[in-house]
């Protein structure tokens, strides 16, 4: 009787333990999967875009790759913009002498 007792004093223990970590009631919040991330649309790029746009988590952070692959994409459709907008002022074009990263 003195173990049956112990046995449900530490099951009681370590249910109270994970509730006041979060580990049990649903504290986790959202799950994330490894496959979760869905690159930007073919289409011109729109603020509704971004409201969805989720990166994967990886050891040390986000994944490069796709944070690379948003970026650049961002860096091209600015420069397009830009480059009408010159166009639309009646602006001269000029030479980009900038380097590409």
């Amino acid at each position: 009787m003195k173990w049956f007792i112990l046995f449900v004093g530490v099951i009681v223990v370590c249910l109270v333990v994970a509730l006041i970590l979060g580990l049990a009631g649903g504290g986790l919040g959202r799950p994330t999967s490894s496959l979760s991330h869905e690159p930007l649309p073919d289409e011109p790029i729109h603020d509704s875009d971004f409201d969805d746009l989720v990166f994967d988590v990886g050891l040390r952070g986000y994944r490069m790759s796709q944070v690379d692959g948003v970026v650049d994409r961002l860096r091209r459709e600015l420069r397009e913009k830009d480059e009408e907008i010159a166009v639309l002022r009646g602006e001269p074009s000029r030479d980009d002498d900038s380097p590409d990263e």
